[in-house]
Formats: structure tokens, sequence, C-alpha cells
């Protein structure tokens, strides 16, 4: 079934508390969707944020961001009373510095009030054993840490010593609860979110980062995982070599894993971590799938990537244990950036949809390439995703030459705005599912809001939008196009 959906984050939803939540706007959001024709949200990952605030550099794969946690709901549950609530105000941007500094205080109120939620709070723990522990003791060791790296740590902390783990867990066993206990208050609220989805036929895309951050709870509790060295640094780093965009190439340093070794012990933690994903995504979006086929790893400590080289993955080895324990994993791979055989054979022994970017489609425009050739059904086309410009910016930004191919292409003409009429032509693509950031339906230039600009080190991840976005005639629009596209 050919279907369309919209980009938007969990934390660009309207508040009045510093960030979107999993709240009332969410729900309104999926009221919206459904009175628009769209069927799909997709969003990014919901994992805790660490320094940058990015999605994309969690302090956990498993562990779910405590700063969603809907504040207004807590009260209607008794975990918290009106008078214990921050001050309502217009959010024009997520407030990071805000919830770093306050959230938290407002959340153990609610955890003072653990009684009232006890039995599910029970459960929740057994159901996610595999990883909540580890997840509250790290954050709790961050704590007296003043949030410095697991690596600085005293030895018995940083090489995980039984015998010092066993009483740092014995003497701190109410600051670990309180940990796990937010991660219960969330999937709590995200569960019943998910549930009205389905009642009013959305389904949410999550999104699965492929590597981990260094400083993170995966990496400290399965050092064997990673290829790090006997004082645990990694001796090899993440990123992407040079090209025509970057001399130097992209270094993201974050650690590679130790395919050889996950092999052994069956890709249990890759496993598992696709299992949890799937009971809170309907669709599960993997991030850098070239990955899998074959990795750039450049040494550490190396100032950029120039000296780096190509290693292989584990390739299908991995998705076939996957598919073996997920059957019907609903899954979409980020098959971006150079695509070498090995990748396109990975992707056709999985069967996953790949991804098609219009910002990036375009390139030479000789009538070879698939723009004008046309894209294969199983298959997801974008406008553009949460590192590219708004389409407004993008095409404000080509030169006279380029903006006429594409008006030649999309059927712009003069007064057309021109974001919608891209939208429109990404819409009637064969791909099964097209899938549009609001900002593009909202014609926002990358001055107000863009999500990211890779390499940016801070004031990423920012933009919210408002309740009046949401208007009577952009649903009405995105139903109208998006039942003449088929979708």
């Amino acid at each position: 079934m050919r279907t369309a959906g919209v980009l938007l984050h969990i934390s660009s939803l309207p508040s009045d508390y510093s960030i979107g939540s999993l709240g009332r706007s969410a729900y309104e959001f999926i009221d919206f969707l459904e009175k628009s024709g769209q069927h799909i949200w997709q969003i990014m990952p919901i994992c805790p944020t660490s320094y940058g605030d990015s999605p994309y550099q969690g302090v956990s794969a498993f562990a779910f961001n405590p700063y969603f946690i809907d504040l207004d709901l807590l009260c209607e549950k008794g975990l918290l009373l009106e008078s214990e609530l921050p001050e309502r105000r217009r959010c024009e941007k997520a407030d990071y510095g805000d919830l770093f500094n306050n959230r938290f205080k407002i959340l153990n109120k609610a955890y003072q009030r653990i009684d009232l939620v006890k039995t599910a709070f029970n459960k929740f723990k057994k159901e996610q054993a595999f990883w909540l522990k580890d997840y509250a003791m790290y954050m709790v060791l961050k704590e007296d840490h003043n949030y410095a790296s697991w690596d600085t740590w005293e030895d018995g902390y940083k090489y995980r010593n039984p015998d010092v783990l066993a009483k740092f867990e014995k003497d701190n066993k109410n600051r670990i609860q309180e940990w796990e206990f937010y991660q219960f208050l969330f999937y709590d609220q995200w569960m019943k979110l998910k549930k009205y989805a389905e009642k009013h036929g959305v389904q949410i895309m999550g999104d699965m980062p492929i590597y981990c951050a260094y400083d993170s709870v995966d990496v400290w509790s399965n050092p064997g995982d990673f290829q790090l060295d006997g004082n645990l640094k990694p001796y090899a780093v993440a990123g992407c070599p040079p090209d025509a965009f970057s001399a130097d190439g992209q270094l993201w340093g974050n650690p590679l894993y130790n395919w050889g070794k996950m092999k052994e012990n069956g890709y249990t933690w890759w496993v598992e971590r696709v299992k949890a994903a799937l009971k809170v995504f309907h669709i599960l979006r993997i991030d850098h799938f070239r990955g899998f086929a074959g990795y750039f790893s450049i040494p550490y400590g190396a100032p950029n990537a120039k000296g780096g080289h190509w290693e292989e993955g584990p390739r299908y080895s991995l998705f076939e244990k996957i598919k073996a324990e997920c059957p019907n994993a609903n899954i979409v791979a980020e098959n971006l950036g150079l695509l070498t055989p090995d990748v396109e054979e990975l992707l056709r022994q999985c069967g996953f949809p790949g991804m098609n970017i219009f910002q990036f489609e375009w390139g030479d425009w000789n009538y070879r390439v698939p723009i004008y050739q046309g894209y294969p059904t199983n298959n997801v086309f974008y406008s553009g995703t949460h590192d590219n410009q708004m389409i407004t910016s993008f095409y404000e930004s080509l030169d006279e030459w380029h903006k006429q191919k594409i008006n030649q292409l999309t059927g712009i003409v003069w007064g057309d705005r021109p974001n919608l009429k891209i939208i429109e032509w990404c819409m009637k693509t064969p791909c099964d599912m097209c899938i549009i950031p609001l900002q593009d339906y909202l014609g926002l230039t990358d001055e107000q809001g863009r999500m990211n600009i890779p390499s940016k080190a801070s004031g990423n991840w920012q933009y919210m939008a408002k309740k009046e976005d949401f208007s009577d005639w952009l649903s009405s629009y995105m139903l109208r196009i998006t039942k003449e596209s088929g979708r």
C-alpha cells in the first residue's frame, strides 16, 4: 500500500515546558495526521541525550529520554501536584539548559509517590532486565563523577569490578531505582500513545543509530563488543572517507564494533536491541546501513579521516539472526552515502526498503539518473531529512540554471510556492512510502526550521513547531495531494 507521512521529532512538538513531550500535543499531532491522510509519523532516536543534545549520540541504545515525559499526564495520574509544575511559557526553541538544571528536580517529586504505580513499575523492571539496571547504575555513577566520561572513573568502576559494583548497588539502591523509575514513566506514557496512534491508523517510525557514543552505558557495560584496547580506549573509530564534499572526510569518533566477538555470541546485543525497538515502534529505520556491509575504520587519535580504510562488516549473518528472532520486522535501511556492490547485495538479501532524498538526486542532471528514470517501489522518498537544508532554503540557494532544471521537473511557474511543488513531485514518485518534514510543508527556511547542521557543535536539535502551524488549510492541502498521489 502506498503511504505518506511526516517527519517531526518528539522534541519539536509544541510545548509549554521547554521541549515537546508525550502529552496533549503528541495526541493532537496524531489527530492532525489522521485528518491529513497521513499514516506514518517518523521521529528521531528517543534515547537520553548528552553533551551537544544530539539524539544520535545518546548515553544508551536501549533507554528513553526522560525529558519527553509529559508533566501534565503525571498530574492526572496523581504523581505530581499542579503546584509542582514549572511556569508555563510559550517555547520558541527547545531549552536543554533549563531541562538539565530543573527537569529531574520535578521528576524526583513524582518518584516520591512511586507507591501509586509500584506493581506496574515492578513488571516493567522484569521486562527490561537486559539493560535497565546497568543504565540506572551508569547514570548514578555519572552524577557522582560530575558527568565525566566513564573512562576517567576509578578503576573499580571503569573496569566493572564485580565486588565494587555490588557494593555500589547496595549503597545506592534508592538512587538506582529512581533512574529506573524515570524509564518506567516514559515507557508507560509511550505505550499509551502508541496504542492511540494505532487506533487512528498511524504507524510510528523510530530511528536507530548504527553506532554508540563512547561515553555510553553500552560501551561501559559491554567493552568486549567494541574495538577497545587493554586500557579500554578505542584503537579505531567510525567516520567517512574524503569525497567531493569534504577533503578531510568525516571523523565521527564513535567506537567500532568487534564484529568477530559479536558473531561468536550470536549477535545477542544487536538482536536484543532490535527486538526492544520493535516493541515501541511500528517501523524501524536503521541509520548508516552501509556500515553493516563495510565500515570505514580510522585510527584513534587521527586528526581527520584521511588515514582510514574499509573493513568488512557482518553483512547478512547479522540480519539472518535478527530475522530469525523478529520474522515480521518492518525495517527501513538508510542506504545513503557511498554505495558499493556489497551494500546493494546486502539490501537485496534483507529485502528492506532503502531511501532516496530529493536534495541528493539532481546530480549533474544527465538523463541516466533515477530522478528521470524512476525509483523502485520498495523504497522511501524524502524531500529532506533532519540533516538536510529545508527544501525552501535548498531551492533558494541554487543558481538559476539549476533552479530552471527543478522548475521543469516539478512544474514550478511564477507565483508557485516551490516547496509545495517539490513536495507534490515527491509524493507522485512510485516509492511505497513518502515522508516529508513538517518544516518543508510549512515552507520554513534554514534559519527558521533546520534541525541539524552536521559537524556544527552547538545550536542544533532546537526546532519547535507552533500550535498554529497545524492549520485546517495545511491539513486539507496534505489530504488532497495525498489522495491525488494515490497514497
